[in-house]
């Protein structure tokens, strides 16, 4: 009984296609618009999400205790290296490092002493005047005030080194940004961050190309000599300044199964801000040839895309495409099903079915 009813139910279904098809068949010619696929120079594009970076960032920290004395900047300033930016009040460190000055001249006036006492007891040793033991204490003394003077110079140039900590400088150019603590404050190693001082000039552009985005990359630019890099903000200015590619990743991110990259771009007068949202653009300077076609021509259903083609007879078949890459001018490349000179329809589509009989008219000047 399944056996039978299936069979039936071909033979219903062969029946309607057909009585379609023959229906089709006999219906008057209607009028469409069709264009002729050509062959065209395209440059490869694509585009990305991306988000700007700073190359870097800095935290500046307080390296010694004390109040802060004084803010030398303004939040939001742009910074040159060096640049003082914070002073923690010196006073303590001035006397600690006048105290270890003290201290070494001491110290260096014993050296000169026992040095003195030594070479005179070198003398005395010649002519029998003293005895070995005597020598051997002098000697001693002498080495025992080096040491001290060494030891005495050295806490003097960590003295110098914590004076110096007291004022804090910029350890680039680079915008700073809030200031933690105000003037007034107690601060010290513990405090944490006292400010943010960024890079911005250059700046980065990171994205993310998926696996199958990046083996579409590899495809369309692996013949580019060159690759031309901008950078379109959230309202689709194209920034004014072309980057360069600088970092692709070594590796696929496992979680996510993406590729980081970073385009790094001028930024001289800081319209690009650490933070920022874009969409970074990739065009080949390399043009390779590809099929082209109207962007209306294409016709979408649950099984992908298709076009109708125009044969010999007038007749239009459904013939299913791939698309490629979206173009200006609402044109999009299309990577298989089509060929060079083929005749496809690009208006009436509500007028027609796969075998109608048409009159083709070209929309454009050519046929």
């Amino acid at each position: 009984v399944v056996s039978a009813l299936c069979v039936l139910s071909l033979g219903v279904y062969y029946v309607y296609t057909h009585t379609q098809k023959a229906v089709v068949q006999q219906m008057p010619a209607v009028t469409v618009d069709v264009a002729k696929v050509v062959v065209k120079d395209i440059y490869p594009k694509s585009s990305f999400v991306a988000k700007i970076e700073a190359q870097d960032k800095v935290g500046l920290r307080a390296r010694v205790q004390g109040f802060l004395q004084e803010r030398l900047f303004k939040e939001g300033d742009i910074v040159t290296k060096g640049q003082p930016l914070f002073v923690i009040e010196p006073v303590n460190f001035e006397a600690t490092v006048r105290e270890a000055e003290a201290n070494v001249a001491k110290a260096k006036a014993v050296v000169k002493n026992t040095k003195a006492q030594y070479e005179r007891a070198q003398t005395l040793y010649k002519t029998k005047d003293v005895s070995e033991s005597k020598l051997d204490t002098e000697e001693a003394a002498y080495a025992s005030a080096q040491a001290s003077l060494g030891q005495a110079q050295a806490k003097l140039d960590l003295a110098k080194k914590d004076l110096e900590y007291t004022t804090i400088t910029a350890p680039m150019d680079g915008k700073i940004g809030e200031s933690v603590y105000s003037v007034g404050e107690l601060i010290g190693p513990s405090s944490g961050v006292l400010a943010e001082v960024v890079a911005v000039n250059p700046i980065d552009a990171v994205f993310s190309v998926s696996e199958n985005e990046m083996l579409i990359l590899q495809k369309n630019f692996k013949n580019s000599t060159s690759v031309k890099v901008q950078f379109i903000t959230s309202d689709g200015a194209v920034y004014p300044e072309d980057g360069k590619i600088d970092f692709v990743d070594i590796t696929l991110d496992e979680a996510m199964n993406t590729l980081k990259i970073k385009a790094s771009f001028p930024n001289p007068d800081n319209k690009l801000i650490s933070g920022q949202y874009g969409r970074v653009v990739l065009e080949s300077q390399t043009p390779v040839k590809e099929i082209v076609v109207p962007m209306k021509a294409v016709q979408q259903d649950m099984l992908g895309s298709y076009v109708y083609v125009v044969l010999a007879d007038n007749r239009v078949e459904k013939r299913d495409v791939t698309r490629g890459t979206e173009l200006e001018g609402f044109e999009v490349v299309i990577t298989s099903g089509l060929q060079d000179g083929d005749v496809i329809v690009t208006e009436g589509f509500q007028k027609i079915a796969p075998q109608a009989l048409v009159n083709p008219v070209f929309s454009d000047k050519g046929e």
